[in-house]
């Protein structure tokens, strides 16, 4: 099977891994006993224990080896899932998700940076934007399915003594990642060839990564854009579930499955969508990335207005369109200005800021949101992601 489709399979895999717990996260925590405002708690805690340790473990991954720290935080995974599992308290359940914000951390940037290499050896670097939008568009696909089928599969399977119904679709995301380890070395079989460096020294190559994204005016902005985009996306991932769950009464588990799944159908859709209209218009990824921070701010104020369910979703579903759009472009430009030998630190680092807005939004309005509401914050977080828009778009005018 060619390399493409190898990444196909793979972001497949991942997805549907992830959509088998997005379908239902909000009901998991809260049958296991969370408060609504402590869900935002939760989510915060992946988000500091990533940004705590990407960039190191970003380094790690250019010293020796995507793979290899690859199937290290799939290990680490498979942990977070077992302590969710049995946990009895908000505070293992505070546990699980520091061990999920390890494994993200040892997974950013990883395969990603590997399958870049690969494309750009094969000699399709003029062909990036398209690559990646196939693979995300793969990912989004994996998530929509899992979503879907992870809301039938509390009701599918047998009660579990002791145990929410939820805890099936931990049971199946381990089961994914298990066979995701015995494929890889299929899906990756051409191994890597690392950058020649001078040294080991992981605090060297994160300050080398640091030094470019901060001299870097391409990367500095996508940096400044990353964090605003995690900000928004936090608020909108902790608390959609609560918020459609007090607008429905008591929606199932099917309809919060299609919800989710509706959401990833539209990241299948927005990747293709904004690279066929920017082929069209002849938009560079930096012009792409100069408007959708305005269409997304508009998609976020709709969503905060809605009270009633298929509304709701309607708006749900766009700001996920808006949300995919960002990744070609932001992608393509992050990787043409950062060279091999610092690839995955310079991704980890980027997704470093999207994690440590996420985890400012997380924490930060955790108690607002006890405090005002769902709506009231979401309003506010529009006005931030419009404001930054603007911000951006005066800054180039003024280059």
């Amino acid at each position: 099977m060619r390399f493409r489709d190898r990444m196909i399979v793979y972001e497949f895999l991942g997805g549907a891994s992830g959509g088998l717990f997005l379908a239902v996260q909000g009901l998991f925590f809260m049958e296991k006993g969370v408060e609504v405002w402590q869900i935002g708690l939760l989510f915060g805690m992946v988000g500091v224990v990533t940004a705590v340790l990407e960039l190191p473990f970003g380094a790690l991954a250019d010293i020796y080896g995507r793979i290899r720290i690859y199937r290290v935080s799939v290990g680490m995974f498979l942990l977070a899932a077992l302590v969710a599992i049995f946990a009895q308290s908000f505070w293992h359940l505070l546990a699980a998700m520091a061990l999920i914000g390890v494994s993200q951390a040892l997974n950013s940037g990883s395969i990603d940076a590997w399958a870049v290499e690969r494309i750009k050896e094969n000699g399709d670097e003029e062909k990036l934007q398209s690559f990646m939008s196939v693979f995300q568009a793969a990912m989004a696909t994996g998530l929509a399915a899992g979503a879907i089928g992870g809301g039938y599969v509390p009701t599918l399977f047998p009660a579990l003594e002791g145990f929410p119904p939820t805890t099936w679709n931990l049971i199946l995301i381990a089961v994914l990642l298990l066979g995701t380890l015995v494929l890889t070395p299929w899906l990756f079989h051409e191994g890597e060839r690392l950058a020649p460096r001078e040294n080991d020294d992981m605090y060297a190559q994160v300050r080398a990564g640091v030094k470019l994204g901060l001299q870097n005016v391409v990367l500095r902005d996508l940096l400044v854009l990353g964090m605003v985009l995690g900000f928004a996306i936090m608020l909108v991932e902790a608390y959609w579930q609560p918020r459609l769950t007090l607008i429905a009464g008591a929606p199932t588990y099917a309809v919060l499955g299609w919800t989710t799944g509706g959401y990833f159908a539209m990241a299948i859709v927005g990747p293709m969508l904004v690279t066929m209209v920017a082929g069209a218009l002849k938009a560079e990824p930096s012009r792409q990335l100069l408007v959708l921070p305005l269409f997304l701010a508009g998609a976020l104020y709709v969503l905060a207005l809605q009270n009633a369910v298929g509304p709701f979703v309607a708006a749900y579903m766009a700001v996920m369109l808006f949300v995919s759009m960002f990744n070609p472009p932001a992608v393509t430009l992050l990787n043409e200005h950062t060279p091999d030998e610092v690839r995955s630190t310079m991704q980890s680092i980027f997704s470093l800021t999207m994690r440590g807005g996420g985890a400012v939004a997380a924490f930060g309005f955790a108690a607002l949101v006890k405090l005002w509401g769902i709506v009231a914050i979401w309003q506010i977080v529009a006005g931030l992601v419009l404001l930054t828009g603007v911000w951006r778009m005066l800054a180039q005018r003024g280059k």
